[in-house]
């Protein structure tokens, strides 16, 4: 015998089912969303320019771990401002999300969807606060390496046309000088023209040398001289070269006499100058000749090196001439004093002396030896 149903019992049945449907429907939501109800999480925000195509629920990564979902998204207000993600993250990754920590936009696979990667921050940064905000990478689209690789490969199209168009040129010029063609061709050829090339080269090398010696001979010629006098030098690699005198020298360090990087001489350094007056004073030599040579290290400028020594230099003659008479040796006689600048340069007749500073000035005096 068949018992019917009542009716209470066939809704107490009905209620049953929809409930469990509505707690599986529940549970899937949850767990394809990653939203535990009973998971303890906290939130953070960052403003993307652009999202490019995340959706609420997409997943979010922290070094690589799930750590929660894109929360919401809060649209710009106004043209031009960010686009806003909410994240909602797994709190015990909390104290590892510091506030210079960054989120940037990838992709799970080539044309998989988009997801949220963090990177964390410094270790001694703060632990960014919940509902804090961090901040962003921009994303780079398929599409734009795709137009920065059109870009880059026209590019080496139009070099390899130049070049294809230049080494075409080169190769039409050679096979010309080859055939004799053009002026160039002719003078490759024609070996009278070469030889008549060589000896005109040779005849202008001795000219130079030629005209060197007689600029040198009128430098020493009265009333030049006096001018090349008072400039102090004549060639810088042979005025540290006297092999017929015997050289005695004091060396100052170019920091005690002037200021920093200057040729304004100190108070010190006039006193050290008067040191070195009173040391020529008792040599009572009256055929010698004076050199000051200044010298620097700074070689980042060789020109401004040249022409910082070369003002010490003449600042130092300049002193012992006006003070102390360095240039007079007597009655009607006079004694060649030479101010020299090598910048960062050390000449080859300069003496090896390996504790002299790099900055210095030295004065000599060389005698001459009968």
């Amino acid at each position: 015998m068949r018992r019917e149903m009542t009716r209470w019992r066939a809704l107490a049945n009905a209620g049953f089912v929809l409930a469990v449907l509505a707690v599986a429907a529940y549970g899937l939501r949850q767990v394809s969303s990653r939203k535990w109800g009973w998971q303890p999480t906290f939130r953070v925000k960052a403003g993307f320019a652009s999202i490019g195509g995340v959706e609420v629920g997409a997943r979010v990564r922290f070094q690589g771990i799930d750590a929660g979902v894109v929360e919401s998204i809060e649209p710009p207000s106004r043209p031009g401002e960010p686009v806003v993600l909410w994240f909602r993250v797994d709190e015990r990754l909390h104290p590892l999300v510091r506030v210079d920590s960054t989120a940037r936009i990838v992709p799970q696979s080539l044309v998989g969807a988009k997801i949220v990667d963090i990177a964390p921050g410094k270790p001694d940064s703060p632990v960014v606060a919940d509902r804090g905000t961090i901040g962003v990478e921009t994303p780079m689209e398929l599409v734009d390496l795709m137009k920065q690789a059109a870009a880059s490969l026209k590019r080496v199209d139009a070099v390899a046309e130049a070049a294809e168009k230049g080494l075409g040129e080169v190769n039409a010029i050679a096979s010309s000088i080859r055939k004799g063609k053009g002026s160039l061709g002719k003078f490759v050829r024609d070996d009278e023209a070469y030889q008549k090339l060589v000896a005109l080269s040779d005849h202008g090398a001795r000219a130079v040398g030629a005209l060197d010696d007689n600029l040198a001979a009128l430098k020493r010629t009265w009333p030049l001289s006096r001018y090349f006098d008072d400039k102090g030098f004549y060639d810088r690699e042979r005025v540290l070269f006297k092999p017929g005198s015997e050289r005695d020298s004091r060396t100052l360090r170019a920091d005690d006499l002037f200021e920093p990087g200057r040729s304004v001489l100190t108070e010190p350094g006039r006193k050290q100058l008067d040191d070195v007056a009173a040391w020529f004073a008792k040599t009572k030599r009256p055929k010698s000749e004076i050199v000051i040579a200044a010298f620097t290290d700074d070689a980042r400028d060789p020109d401004l090196a040249q022409i910082l020594t070369q003002e010490q230099a003449d600042a130092v003659r300049k002193y012992l001439v006006a003070r102390h008479g360095i240039d007079s040796a007597g009655w009607f006689t006079s004694r060649k004093v030479a101010a020299v600048g090598f910048g960062s340069q050390t000449p080859r007749s300069a003496a090896n002396d390996p504790g002299a500073p790099a900055r210095r000035v030295e004065v000599i005096l060389f005698t001459p030896q009968a």
